[in-house]
C-alpha cells in the first residue's frame, strides 16, 4: 500500500484515493475471511487518512476519509490513537473547523488506552503521546 502512495506523491488526492481504492478491490478479490477482508479496508482507509493529512486537504475531503475508518471501526488501540491524533492536529491546522469531536475522539483513545493492562508496553506510551497530542493541538483539559 504504501509504494502505491510513494508513486503517487505528485498526483492530485482523487488520483490517489481513486488507485487506493482499485488496489483495494484487487486485495479483497485474494482476500479470506471477512476479518481479513475488514483488516484490509481499515489499513486503506488509514492510508488515505494520513495521506488526506499529509496533504492538508479541506474538510469535505479529509472528513469523507475520517468517517470511512470510523465506520470500519479499529483493530486495536494504536489504530484509534493515530485517527485521533491526525484528526486533532488536523484542527489545528484549520481553526474555523469545530474540534469538538476530534476532542471526543481523543477522549475514547484515552479511554482505550486506560483499558490496557497497568504493565502494558504501549498503555504509558500511548497515554504519554496523547497529553503530546493535546498540547500540540491546544486542546487542554
Amino acid at each position: 500500500m504504501g509504494l502505491a502512495l510513494v508513486a503517487a506523491a505528485d498526483a492530485p488526492f482523487e488520483e490517489v484515493e481513486a488507485s487506493m481504492r482499485s488496489f483495494e478491490r484487487r486485495m479483497l478479490e485474494a482476500a479470506g475471511g471477512a476479518w481479513e477482508r475488514r483488516e484490509l479496508r481499515r489499513r486503506i482507509a488509514e492510508d488515505l487518512l494520513t495521506e488526506a493529512f499529509g496533504r492538508n486537504e479541506p474538510w469535505p475531503v479529509f472528513g469523507r476519509m475520517l468517517r470511512r475508518i470510523q465506520r470500519l471501526g479499529y483493530s486495536h488501540v494504536e489504530r484509534r490513537f493515530h485517527v485521533a491524533a491526525l484528526y486533532a492536529l488536523w484542527c489545528r491546522a484549520h481553526p474555523e473547523h469545530d474540534s469538538t469531536s476530534a476532542r471526543r475522539l481523543l477522549e475514547e483513545a484515552e479511554r482505550s488506552a486506560l483499558r490496557l493492562p497497568r504493565g502494558h508496553v504501549r498503555r504509558k506510551q500511548i497515554l504519554g503521546s496523547l497529553a503530546s497530542i493535546r498540547a500540540r493541538a491546544g486542546f487542554q483539559p
